[in-house]
């Protein structure tokens, strides 16, 4: 009796490929140099697997148990049956696999069901031209919401680790757990042991068709084969060429929320989704916190001729693609002049040339120049850059048209990645600092460079009505402005600025034991008698002031005792009024400059309110405290009068003295 054949990984890996490029079961036999027997029992034990697999996905909803469920162990049955193939040399790759590594379009196609995407395409090939560059890249990717960013870096993840089993992916999100879904979402597409099964309703919306080929057949398997490999859903390691080469290998792919810690992990290719939010794009703890792990963490993670690419859409101009936007590099790494001590301008060398530390690329959701008429609009029609819609079907021109009308902000900057323009703003920089403005008007500024919060203006006459708007939260900070308004000149000059959390003790209390109060009103109001200008009223939103002030018996003895007046206000709708607005008020006394605000040097506060003022949009409902309680004082004045003081009982000359 002769020796039985041990069949070879390569013999194996011949076979399967032969089978998946359309040829016999006889001519695959030949060209793997195995009996045809011997195929046709492995062609049975796969058909066999692949029985009990879609009996498992029909069984998908039943209970299933803690090895993973039936649908879990059928495909590990169908990864024994069918003898995926090891990792399988370029050179020695069929055609369509060999296709797959150069042409990007027919990888995701033929392997993953993708539709044709061209700017999916086209940013592919610029990602991996970077992550191919000598030096160390940087690269933000702005792209309307909807277009499928997610699924192009998980597409482009996929393609990098087929190039290169070797390279190393870190995969970043705003949380831990959901950059661990799109690590899942690589590991399952690279274990996957048959072709692609999109759902059929992508398939009959047209965002999805069936695939052809079989990453793990075609390529050799990617899962190793060893069964303590790391291969979990937040990291996991690639079957390399070399048999056994995984023990010392760092993770192919690890995921990593931006709050986590890594700090002792590098990578060749980190690629961070879903990062930035409506949260963290605007002034708040969380922006400052964002952006600082981001420089010290986020940054330092890319190795050396790596790539570091992150992916979204534009929020706002404090968000995080704002913030890498605005980094420079100098490419003089000699350049020592640091502007002192020179008496000649001859003396003096060239500046060095800046660059931007990151590489920009910006999708439209819809070009404007590219649209010839209604049919190049329709779901049916060309996408970029052939025709005017990114994605016809995806960013149908119907959802696109009801933004693009009804918030005409939010369309220019999250859909078509463009700054919103002064216009979109309250007001500009420019008229609170003073200059000249892009309308081209000269603005003499709001700011009081002589004063500091807290002093009062000098050459003050009266009449003057001192008055303390707060715009309270339950949950959020509270603001308070104090303004002293001269009516003959119509300026409003603002003393003092808070924006803090508090609790209704913290504005006023009372200590029932001593009869003393406490709290914010109490000292200002003690301060603004000292200083010779004692505030008279204090508008307060309403539902705090009844809930938190007028409800009590001591808030009223407090009003007695400082000869001062609270004022219940209310704000809904009329904050957006064409006449009595935020829009409507604020803008005309600023571009005067009948708004004064002390020095903004070293001053948080003046700081604070300018920077509010730039950002203040009507559909933004966070960080703007200070704009609203500015607002309220200024809405409010016209109809107050000083406190007067109550009538005093009539008494003889000579009684006065004593």
């Amino acid at each position: 009796m002769g020796t039985k054949r041990v069949v070879s990984e390569a013999d194996k890996a011949r076979f399967w490929q032969a089978r998946a490029s359309g040829m016999t079961l006889t001519e695959a036999a030949r060209i793997a140099g195995i009996h045809v027997n011997t195929a046709s029992k492995w062609e049975i034990r796969k058909k066999s697997a692949m029985a009990e697999l879609a009996v498992a996905r029909a069984e998908e909803s039943a209970s299933k148990r803690k090895d993973g469920g039936v649908q879990a162990r059928a495909m590990r049955i169908l990864d024994v049956a069918s003898e995926l193939p090891p990792a399988i040399p370029k050179d020695r790759l069929c055609p369509e696999a060999q296709r797959g590594l150069q042409d990007f379009d027919f990888f995701r196609s033929y392997y993953l069901g993708r539709v044709p995407s061209p700017w999916q395409v086209e940013a592919a090939y610029k990602i991996v031209q970077y992550l191919e560059s000598e030096e160390k890249e940087f690269l933000v990717l702005n792209v309307a919401p909807g277009a499928g960013k997610s699924t192009l870096f998980h597409d482009v993840a996929v393609w990098c680790i087929v190039r290169n089993r070797a390279i190393r992916v870190l995969y970043g999100s705003i949380s831990q757990n959901l950059a661990k879904m799109y690590s899942r979402r690589i590991r399952d597409t690279l274990e996957r042991p048959t072709a692609l099964e999109p759902d059929p309703e992508m398939v009959k919306k047209g965002l999805a068709v069936n695939a052809k080929g079989c990453l793990s057949i075609d390529y050799g398997r990617f899962k190793p084969a060893s069964q303590t490999a790391l291969w979990r859903a937040d990291e996991f390691i690639v079957e390399q060429e070399i048999t056994g080469n995984t023990d010392n290998k760092e993770p192919t792919v690890r995921a990593y929320g931006i709050d986590a810690e890594f700090i002792g992990h590098r990578a060749d290719l980190c690629l961070f989704d879903d990062v930035a939010s409506p949260e963290n794009a605007r002034e708040s703890t969380a922006r400052d916190k964002l952006l600082e792990r981001w420089d010290s963490m986020a940054e330092a993670r890319v190795d050396p001729g790596g790539l570091l690419a992150v992916i979204g859409q534009k929020l706002g101009p404090g968000d995080l693609y704002a913030h890498c936007l605005s980094k420079v590099s100098y490419d003089d790494d000699d350049y020592e002049y640091d502007g002192s001590n020179v008496e000649n301008p001859e003396d003096v060398g060239d500046e060095p040339q800046k660059s931007s530390k990151y590489h920009h690329i910006i999708y439209k959701a819809y070009y404007p120049e590219l649209d010839t008429g209604k049919e190049s609009r329709s779901n049916k029609a060309l996408p970029y850059p052939n025709g005017p819609l990114l994605d016809p079907v995806r960013l149908s021109w119907k959802d696109l048209s009801y933004i693009r009308y009804s918030n005409p902000t939010t369309f220019k900057v999250v859909y078509q990645q463009e700054d919103a323009g002064d216009e979109a703003y309250l007001v500009s920089r420019t008229m609170l600092t003073g200059g000249m403005g892009v309308d081209g008007v000269l603005y003499q500024g709001c700011i009081d460079n002589d004063r500091m919060p807290g002093h009062i203006p000098y050459g003050l006459a009266p009449p003057i009505v001192s008055i303390v708007a707060v715009d309270p939260s339950p949950t959020q900070f509270w603001a308070l402005t104090w303004i002293l308004y001269q009516p003959e000149t119509n300026l409003y000059h603002v003393v003092d600025v808070e924006r803090v959390k508090l609790t209704a003790e913290d504005l006023l209390g009372y200590n029932t034991m001593t009869g003393e109060y406490s709290g914010m009103m109490e000292e200002w109001q003690n301060r603004s008698m000292a200083l010779g200008y004692p505030i008279s009223h204090w508008v307060v939103e309403i539902n705090a002031a009844q809930r938190f002030l007028l409800a009590h018996d001591f808030v009223r003895k407090w009003q007695s005792r400082q000869m001062v007046n609270i004022v219940p206000h209310t704000t809904s709708r009329n904050k957006l009024d064409e006449n009595l607005g935020v829009e409507a008020l604020l803008p005309a006394i600023i571009r005067t400059g009948a708004l004064r605000f002390p020095s903004m040097r070293g001053n948080w506060k003046t700081m604070a309110a300018v920077d509010e003022l730039c950002k203040w949009t009507r559909d933004k409902k966070n960080g703007t405290d200070i704009v609203m309680s500015l607002w309220m004082a200024v809405l409010n004045l016209p109809n107050l009068t000083k406190a007067k003081a109550p009538p005093r009982q009539w008494r003889p000359s000579w009684m006065l003295d004593r």
